[in-house]
């Protein structure tokens, strides 16, 4: 005689595994549905699990230059910025001292004023600052490239001082030259102190004091021994470096820079006449020599500027084609994942129904 054994306690479990499958089925599909990605993306893509990698790596690298190449854009930004905002500076400074090219002008004392603003305008402009980074002290980012005019706590003689100093050390004490010699000794002493030389030599005697170090205190122009000193440069790209910008120690800053001091150091208006026409004719040169150089290296960040920009593009074109492609093997079907959700959550509900019905069952019903 046969009998059809029935356990409702070995059909319950079974029904509890199933719904535990389901349920974990279920939070798997709902993650799948809210990242949009798959929730184990090596099993599901499998053999494309190498490629997904190289995909990845490649992505964040990527993004890493797109980063560079914003970080650079900015900094460029702000550096044309400033050297434009120097340009127009120094330039309507030139335009005052050239008025007194053909004759002393009684208003020596207020183009005095004038360069000395100037002056300070363009010290604040060469400590101008991207983030904290310092954007004319060279490799030295961390610290503004200039010395005040009137010095800082440091205890050494302040840039203004400096000068004036340099000047009376040419002319035998006086504050200014009273003759042609006497200028040409104090063009001849300003050119040494603003002269780009070794930093491991002592500066040329009577001075102690010359432009780096004294007026200037960022990345030395040479290293000791001679050799020029590393520039400021980013890497945009994998085989693109670019060595960019203006630091405030570059010849034509330091050009511009001798002249703008020349005029605001003296009051030409009380200069002897026989001292003044060389004084002021070697002011207005330096700072017109200085400010030409310095349009011209303005143009050239301007293209550099231009060359970061169309790697930016490509950079960020490329990443959302990898974006892309990244997306096609990690990525779930949202409509998939959906009607997966739906149909798991029907098989839920069936089998919490069968499972009710199972415990409601007892032996009573078969006898």
């Amino acid at each position: 005689m046969l009998y059809n054994a029935l356990s409702t306690l070995g059909m319950s479990r079974k029904l509890q595994s199933t719904m535990t499958r389901q349920q974990m089925e279920l939070t798997r599909a709902n993650e799948e549905v809210s990242t949009g990605l798959h929730a184990d993306v090596a099993a599901t893509i499998g053999a494309g699990t190498g490629r997904d990698i190289a995909l990845r790596n490649l992505f964040d690298r990527t993004d890493e230059y797109v980063k560079t190449t914003d970080l650079l854009d900015g900094r460029m930004k702000t550096m044309d910025s400033a050297m434009t905002s120097i340009i127009a500076s120094g330039t309507d400074l030139l335009a005052a001292a050239s008025t007194g090219l053909g004759q002393q002008s009684p208003t020596g004392t207020s183009l005095q004023i004038r360069a000395r603003g100037v002056l300070d305008q363009v010290v604040g402009l060469l400590n101008a600052a991207s983030g904290n980074s310092y954007l004319f002290a060279g490799t030295a980012l961390d610290q503004p490239p200039m010395r005040n005019v009137d010095g800082d706590k440091s205890g050494l003689r302040s840039p203004m001082q400096i000068i004036q100093d340099a000047i009376q050390s040419a002319t035998g004490g006086t504050e200014m030259p009273k003759t042609a010699a006497e200028t040409a000794a104090v063009i001849a002493r300003l050119d040494d102190l603003f002269a780009v030389r070794d930093p491991a030599t002592p500066a040329p005697a009577p001075l102690t004091d010359t432009f780096e170090g004294g007026l200037y205190t960022g990345t030395t122009a040479r290293q000791p021994g001679g050799a020029a000193s590393p520039r400021v440069s980013g890497r945009p790209a994998e085989s693109t470096s670019i060595a960019y910008g203006v630091q405030a120690n570059d010849p034509m800053m330091r050009e511009m820079l001798e002249g703008i001091y020349m005029l605001a150091a003296v009051d030409t208006s009380k200069m002897n006449v026989d001292a003044y026409p060389d004084y002021i004719k070697t002011a207005v040169d330096k700072l017109s020599g200085g400010l030409g150089k310095l349009r011209e290296a303005t143009a050239q960040l301007g293209i550099q500027r231009a060359q970061v920009a169309t790697l930016a593009e490509q950079h960020k074109t490329q990443k959302a084609i990898l974006s892309l492609q990244i997306d096609n093997l990690e990525g779930v079907d949202p409509y998939e994942a959906s009607t997966r959700i739906t149909q798991l959550e029907a098989q839920i509900d069936a089998t919490s129904s069968a499972t009710a019905r199972i415990a409601k069952l007892h032996l009573t019903n078969y006898l």
